[in-house]
């Protein structure tokens, strides 16, 4: 029962953070006049190999094949939110360490995206990207945190994490 608990939240929370993080890089093409830009040039890399922001086409192909690989990875850190939601909810000490934990992730995914997109990071400024995850980590966060109410109710009775012994 916990696994199907955990799977569905986390499906749910994975295609809220993709959501928020295509809607604003929507946002930004569109401001910028090229809207779906982004999606069309970062499927151009992932499957043409093609680098060159300039010689973006966008096409369905490219915009929809990426689309795929972005919500299934925001579909496997969504499972993996909601795995660490549940540990917390049942033992709600071991927030601070998902709170690190997210830090870390956060940072090696700006990492990875250095190494990675090099070539287009001239395209995809570092606060686009920041933003955007601020986003979904903010959306997802709240849908996790109203599917486990139990987290907030001891974060008000113990606010510094301290146990019923005064630990």
């Amino acid at each position: 029962m916990e696994l199907n608990r955990i799977l569905r939240e986390g499906f749910i929370a994975g295609c809220i953070g993709a959501a928020a993080v295509a809607v604003w890089f929507l946002v930004v093409d569109a401001i910028n006049g090229q809207p779906l830009f982004t999606p069309a040039m970062l499927g151009g890399a992932v499957f043409w190999q093609q680098y060159d922001p300039g010689m973006v086409a966008i096409e369905p192909a490219r915009i929809f094949g990426y689309t795929m690989i972005h919500v299934s990875a925001f579909v496997v850190v969504g499972v993996i939110a909601a795995a660490l939601a549940a540990e917390v909810e049942y033992a709600p000490s071991t927030l601070f360490l998902v709170i690190v934990g997210f830090c870390f992730f956060e940072v090696g995914f700006y990492i990875l995206v250095a190494l990675l997109a090099k070539p287009l990071l001239g395209y995809l400024a570092w606060w686009n990207v920041a933003i955007g995850n601020g986003l979904a980590a903010l959306a997802m966060g709240y849908f996790l945190w109203r599917e486990h109410p139990k987290i907030a109710e001891e974060l008000r009775r113990h606010p510094l994490g301290e146990t019923e012994d005064g630990e």
